[in-house]
């Protein structure tokens, strides 16, 4: 766990960043977030069925408190490469740095755990974040719940010439 301080709505506060699993007391929390930011705002409510991986996953939390931020899954897909998905901050987070905070954290986490590359879908809004935080975007652009994604993908080491 690292506590860090940003400022929101021009007011300092300290967060915590964590990894978990849902097993935490937390991941209640987390998938409130999931819909209300990922879901609701499309028609659509978290469903069973988007949440039975979530025991293979870790998840990056972002909190005050005990009342979280942000949120965003890791999902091994192999030895190297780790799938960022549903990455969600609630609004009047938004802006102040935070989802790159937690990006770089769960960068770092991965790294550390072995994967050397980072991919994900991002929605089309929120490809010139990603792009912010030094990912690139590979294809064509494709259909998610219903709206266009494209996918990115980070390259965790350095390269060596």
């Amino acid at each position: 766990m690292h506590n860090l301080t940003g400022n929101f709505a021009g007011v300092a506060m300290s967060y915590e960043l964590e990894i978990i699993d849902y097993r935490s007391p937390m991941y209640k929390q987390v998938l409130q977030l999931r819909n209300e930011v990922l879901r609701i705002p499309l028609g659509l409510h978290l469903e069973e069925q988007d949440t039975y991986e979530d025991k293979d996953q870790f998840i990056t939390i972002a909190h005050h408190e005990n009342q979280i931020m942000g949120c965003l899954m890791i999902k091994p897909l192999s030895q190297t490469v780790a799938k960022l998905r549903q990455m969600a901050v609630y609004p009047e987070h938004q802006g102040k740095g935070l989802g790159s905070t937690m990006l770089y954290y769960t960068e770092n986490f991965c790294l550390m755990n072995g994967y050397k590359v980072c991919e994900l879908h991002a929605r089309k809004e929120a490809i010139p974040f990603y792009i912010k935080n030094n990912y690139f975007e590979i294809g064509t652009e494709f259909y998610e719940v219903g709206i266009l994604h494209k996918k990115m993908i980070k390259n965790l080491e350095p390269f060596i010439l």
